[in-house]
């Protein structure tokens, strides 16, 4: 029962993630007009706006294939959850500027 919600939170995190990945993507294309103004906050929103269309679909599936293999597991827990963080981080960053 326990692996079973790891699994389905583990899902939806994904699910939302991956369908967040195109307004992360818009945020930060917009977030780039600020930069004149907050040149050090815009550096960073690049950084994770990068990351966000490129990184979080690759971890998102590294962390899915990991979980196939038992020794390899734990690993591809901590990938699925480390892909969620660029896209929310993005679209945050972007509407505080």
């Amino acid at each position: 029962m326990r692996h079973e919600t790891k699994n389905t939170a583990l899902a939806w995190t994904t699910a939302l993630a991956l369908a967040l990945v195109p307004v992360a993507f818009v945020f930060g294309a917009l977030g780039g007009m600020a930069e004149q103004v907050h040149p050090e906050a815009v550096a960073v929103l690049k950084v994770f706006w990068l990351a966000s269309w490129t990184a979080t679909p690759l971890l998102a599936l590294a962390g899915w294939l990991l979980r196939r293999r038992p020794a390899l597991a734990g690993a591809g827990r901590w990938t699925g959850w480390i892909a969620v963080v660029p896209v929310p981080v993005t679209i945050l960053l972007a509407s505080r500027l």
